[in-house]
C-alpha cells in the first residue's frame, strides 16, 4: 500500500511530465519592434495584441517602435528584440556584413516594396533624373534611405549632383512641406499620409517608385532572431498565426483596427491612419510566387549594392 508521502510525490512527477495546456501556462513573452512608429501601417499588430489573438496562443507580446528597418533589424540581430518588422532589401545589406547574426526572414507582409522618392508636385520632379541640382532630404536608418545607393546605381544617378541632407524621420517630412528640400526618400504610406495630414492633397505629390525603376524586391517582413527561432520555433511560428490573423482582421474591418491602433497612439488621426492601412493593404495583396522570385531579387538587390556575400536569410 502506497504511503501519503509516496502518492504526493507520484502526483508530482505526473505533473512535472504531463502536457499543460496553453491556457495553463504563463504566456512567453515575445518582444516586437516595429519597423517604424505606431501607424496605420503597423495597425494589424496592435489589432492583434487588443484582440488577444497572441495570448490566445501562449505570448505574451510587447510592441516598441524603431527609426526605421535599419534600426529594427540591428536591435532584432543583437538580441534587443526577438522579432522585427523590417525590409528584406535592408536585411540583404545587413546580412552581407554580419552573416552570422543576421534575423530571419519568416513572413512577408508587402508583396510589393513601398520605397520611394516623393516630391511636391510644384517642384518639378517628376522622374529620379530631376533629382540632379536638387536637394534630397532621407532618414538615418530607414529603409528608402539605406536603399537608394543602390537605386541610383541602377538608374544611372550622379549623386554627386544631387545635395543629400539627412534628417530624423520627425523632420523629414517637415522639410519637404516647407520645401526647404525638393524631395524625400521613405515608404509610400509614410510620406504621402504625413502630408495630408498637414493639408497636402495625396494628388499634389509626385510619387517615383524604386520598383518601377529596377530595384522591384518585396517589402518589409517578419524578421526572428537566430537564437530565438531556434530556441523557441513554436513561438515564432504562433506569433506569425496570430499577427497574420490581426492583419487580415484589420483589412476587413479598418475602423476596429483604428480602435486598437488609437490604445497605443492617442495623438494618431485615426481617420488619416485608416487610409494609411488602405494603402498598405493594397501593397500586400499583390502576389508573388516566392519560390522562384525570391533568390532573383536578392541577388540583384546584392549586385546592384555591391554585396558579394549576400543570401537569402529566410
Amino acid at each position: 500500500m502506497k504511503t501519503a508521502a509516496q502518492s504526493a510525490l507520484a502526483l508530482l512527477l505526473l505533473l512535472l511530465v504531463s502536457p499543460i495546456p496553453a491556457s495553463a501556462q504563463s504566456p512567453s513573452k515575445v518582444g516586437v519592434v516595429l519597423n517604424f512608429a505606431a501607424d496605420g501601417g503597423a495597425a494589424g499588430f496592435y489589432h492583434a495584441l487588443e484582440r488577444g489573438y497572441f495570448r490566445e496562443l501562449g505570448l505574451d507580446v510587447t510592441i516598441e517602435p524603431s527609426k526605421g528597418s535599419a534600426d529594427a533589424i540591428t536591435r532584432t540581430a543583437s538580441q534587443a528584440s526577438d522579432i522585427g518588422i523590417g525590409d528584406i532589401s535592408t536585411l540583404v545589406e545587413f546580412a552581407s556584413r554580419r552573416p552570422e547574426i543576421a534575423p530571419k526572414a519568416v513572413f512577408i507582409l508587402h508583396n510589393r516594396s513601398p520605397q520611394a522618392v516623393v516630391a511636391l508636385k510644384s517642384s518639378g520632379v517628376a522622374k529620379l533624373t530631376d533629382l540632379h541640382g536638387r536637394i534630397l532630404g532621407r532618414g538615418l536608418a530607414d529603409a528608402p534611405s539605406r536603399m537608394f545607393p543602390a537605386l541610383a546605381n541602377i538608374a544611372g544617378l550622379d549623386t554627386s549632383r544631387i545635395e543629400i541632407r539627412q534628417f530624423n524621420p520627425q523632420l523629414r517630412d517637415t522639410m519637404l512641406l516647407t520645401k526647404q528640400v525638393d524631395a524625400v526618400t521613405g515608404f509610400d504610406s509614410t510620406v504621402l499620409f504625413n502630408l495630408k495630414a498637414n493639408g497636402v492633397a495625396i494628388e499634389d505629390a509626385t510619387v517615383i517608385y524604386y520598383a518601377d525603376n529596377g530595384l522591384d524586391v518585396y517589402g518589409n517582413a517578419f524578421l526572428a532572431n537566430p537564437a530565438f527561432l531556434q530556441a523557441r520555433p513554436d513561438a515564432v511560428k504562433a506569433f506569425v498565426r496570430a499577427a497574420a490573423r490581426g492583419w487580415r482582421d484589420a483589412i476587413a474591418d479598418p475602423e476596429a483596427a483604428m480602435i486598437s491602433l488609437g490604445k497605443h497612439n492617442t495623438l494618431a488621426k485615426l481617420d488619416i491612419e485608416a487610409e494609411r492601412l488602405g494603402l498598405v493593404a493594397i501593397r500586400s495583396s499583390r502576389r508573388r510566387h516566392a519560390r522562384t522570385e525570391s533568390a532573383p531579387m536578392i541577388a540583384s538587390v546584392s549586385s546592384r549594392i555591391s554585396l558579394k556575400s549576400a543570401r537569402p536569410s529566410a
